[in-house]
């Protein structure tokens, strides 16, 4: 693998498996700081998981599979059904987004009439578009492709959402 910004040339990540672990640890942090993730430890077999696995997608793939376990996980340990690198289901995420809006609703029960949809929708579309687009360092075709949304639909939410995109 070479490094375009600096034609630096770096073996595979399956070629550096004593990197692994510590690379995995690195992003648990990052999914705590950037996405509010609690900071989760990996089981025995969640690390041997991850040790065995070949990683065609390099560190890129490593990062997104730990960020998403950390997401996904239930338990404070990240455990190796976390870590497949298959589809998980939508209820995975239906009850992640569930927990973190319980709190929300707790808060605005005393209201009687409050347009709950209209207000929570918008700001979910947002964070998820501004994820991607840090993500994809700001590249929109990219950050569409991911969300798997055409170009000029990410376009009307980013200035409908009142984004801001960095030029």
């Amino acid at each position: 693998m070479t490094d375009k910004k600096h034609n630096i040339k770096t073996l595979p990540l399956k070629e550096r498996k004593e990197e692994i672990l510590a690379l995995a640890r690195h992003y648990i942090k990052l999914a705590e700081e950037q996405i509010g993730t609690e900071l989760k430890k990996m089981s025995e077999d969640a690390e041997e998981y991850l040790l065995t696995y070949d990683w065609p997608g390099d560190e890129k793939e490593l990062e997104f599979a730990v960020k998403k376990a950390c997401i996904l996980s239930e338990g404070p340990a990240l455990e190796t059904e976390d870590f497949e690198l298959k589809q998980r289901k939508a209820r995975s995420i239906g009850k992640f987004v569930e927990s973190r809006l319980k709190g929300f609703m707790r808060n605005i029960k005393r209201f009687e009439e409050f347009d709950l949809y209209d207000m929570v929708i918008p700001e979910v579309e947002k964070s998820l578009i501004l994820m991607v687009m840090k993500e994809t360092g700001g590249n929109q075709i990219k950050a569409a492709k991911l969300l798997g949304i055409n170009r000029n639909t990410l376009r009307s939410k980013i200035k409908k959402l009142g984004i801001k995109v960095k030029s």
